[in-house]
């Protein structure tokens, strides 16, 4: 069973006391039962294995992983799965998703800095789930967060009139995002990908749309589903700006982009998300002593 957890996160982030309808609780239930039951057989089908193999020559270059580690990867793929049906990624903030990405893939087999996710029974796989719906809101806010910080950059930075570090406007110049690809056009910079995406979901979330579903079926959908970059490149390939419900993004030689947004009402929920993270770190520089 894939469950979608983008149309619940909105839901609990306009009413944070929502939870999913006990149709949904059961299924959930099983879903997780039963993979939790699949994870189980893997691991003990790989110790079968080894006991098959014991005794057996094998060529030299032959490694056969031990069961702790193997069984570690079999829960690290159950726990990628899992959470790729919830479509969570699309809810986190760029740090929240890289965090749980070092967890889910630089830790294998025992190597890495980021220690894996615990392991993959029914009480910690429901348990993850109950807690990630009851921090939906303060998820979304962060990702809304992230995206005002890349929206706000200083005047020193672009040397631009209409940058304002402590509100987006209308017009919005930002540095570094276009770079020149090989058929001589412009497209989103490699290092910038993830920050337009995140605009991208924030925008849609906030017209009650959900997130952007990761694949576009069709060349005519693609400024509604599909990577928003992606959008944004088929656009500025044909020397043209891109252009959709939201936004324009002209690109320039220079490196920069200007963003004119058309729904100012959706840039002023992110403002007041923004305002809030400063307001919470200047409440903590007070606490600190900073403030006389």
């Amino acid at each position: 069973m894939n469950i979608n957890l983008n149309n619940h996160a909105l839901t609990t982030w306009h009413d944070p006391y929502a939870r999913p309808d006990e149709s949904t609780a059961v299924a959930l239930r099983l879903s997780i039962s039963e993979r939790c039951a699949e994870a189980r057989r893997l691991k003990e089908n790989y110790a079968k294995a080894l006991e098959y193999l014991d005794g057996v020559p094998l060529p030299y270059d032959c490694r056969v992983p031990g069961l702790p580690d193997e069984c570690l990867e079999i829960e690290r793929h159950a726990w990628r799965k899992f959470i790729d049906d919830l479509h969570l990624r699309e809810v986190l903030s760029i740090e929240a998703r890289t965090k749980l990405d070092k967890q889910l893939d630089e830790h294998r087999r025992g190597y890495g800095s980021e220690q894996p996710l615990p392991p993959f029974t029914e009480e910690n796989v429901f348990g993850f789930f109950k807690q990630t719906c009851a921090n939906i809101p303060n998820l979304i806010n962060e990702a809304l967060q992230e995206v005002f910080k890349w929206l706000t950059p200083s005047q020193r930075w672009t040397g631009c009139k209409t940058s304002n570090e402590f509100k987006i406007g209308k017009k919005v110049v930002l540095c570094y995002v276009a770079s020149t690809c090989y058929s001589g056009g412009l497209q989103v910079d490699y290092n910038r990908r993830a920050q337009v995406d995140a605009l991208g979901n924030a925008l849609f979330m906030l017209d009650g749309k959900g997130v952007r579903k990761n694949t576009c079926d069709k060349e005519q959908d693609r400024k509604l589903t599909g990577s928003y970059t992606d959008a944004w490149d088929h656009d500025w390939h044909q020397h043209r700006p891109y252009e959709d419900d939201y936004l324009t993004a002209k690109a320039f030689h220079n490196r920069n982009v200007h963003i004119t947004f058309k729904r100012l009402d959706l840039i002023e929920k992110i403002n007041q998300a923004g305002a809030e993270a400063v307001l919470q770190q200047a409440g903590r520089q007070e606490s600190r002593g900073f403030s006389h």
